[in-house]
């Protein structure tokens, strides 16, 4: 399955964010997306999220998907920002109750997931409570509730202490593992180089680089130490 961009390009309040976007993105594979701030890295997954329309150019989708949000779920920086639930269960129950699930098939898919992110003997904890790791697993569990083909990390691991970023890498190691395909918008490009199979640079909106994890890393790295350097 495949999600297929050509000729992108996305202006907003009458400046160009994203231009000539042309990528296809795989269910099983991770991809790591990194650029400066204000690059284009959160809105191409806005985008991706069915968040707004491209000014121009196409997203083509498989055939039995009408809208891009049927196919993706975005996770954001911080998952306070999603926890609305009172308990872990109820958190992950809450967006299944809003598509009218049967309760069987409501209970069947909360506990999967949180089984797969290892959340279950958390079911009954008041989210306030976890920890960061713990916390981002669940903004990861709800989404993932809904079955998405695509995961959608926007910066997830940037709030997270040491234990807490072990634990949403694993949770993504996982989720490849079950065949979904991820976006990871990071600045943490060490971090993320153990996981992705992929690298998309963008710089001012463009990619400049779609290839091998590891010598898209490179090429943005030497980017940031030429501009450090001239300053």
């Amino acid at each position: 399955m495949e999600i297929i961009l050509k000729d992108i390009q996305v202006i907003l309040n009458g400046r160009v964010i994203l231009n000539d976007i042309s990528t296809t993105f795989s269910n099983g594979e991770v991809v790591m997306i990194v650029g400066s701030n204000g690059s284009g890295k959160s809105t191409l997954l806005k985008l991706l999220a069915g968040l707004f329309e491209p000014t121009s150019g196409n997203i083509f989708l498989p055939d039995k998907y009408k809208d891009i949000s049927e196919l993706t779920g975005y996770v954001f920086q911080n998952p306070e920002t999603q926890i609305i639930g009172s308990t872990v269960w109820e958190d992950v129950i809450f967006g299944l109750e809003n598509i009218g699930l049967s309760i069987e098939e409501m209970e069947r898919r909360a506990n999967y997931v949180l089984d797969l992110l290892e959340l279950s003997k958390l079911r009954d904890y008041d989210p306030y409570y976890l920890s960061g790791g713990q916390k981002q697993r669940l903004a990861i569990a709800s989404v993932l509730a809904l079955e998405p083909e695509f995961l959608l990390l926007d910066e997830v691991t940037a709030m997270l202490d040491k234990n807490g970023k072990k634990e949403v890498l694993s949770a993504i190691s996982k989720l490849r593992e079950i065949g979904k395909g991820i976006l990871v918008a990071t600045h943490e490009l060490n971090l993320f180089s153990e996981v992705c199979d992929r690298c998309i640079f963008i710089d001012k909106g463009k990619i400049v680089f779609d290839g091998d994890v590891h010598d898209g890393v490179k090429l943005y790295k030497e980017k940031v130490k030429r501009e450090f350097l001239e300053v």
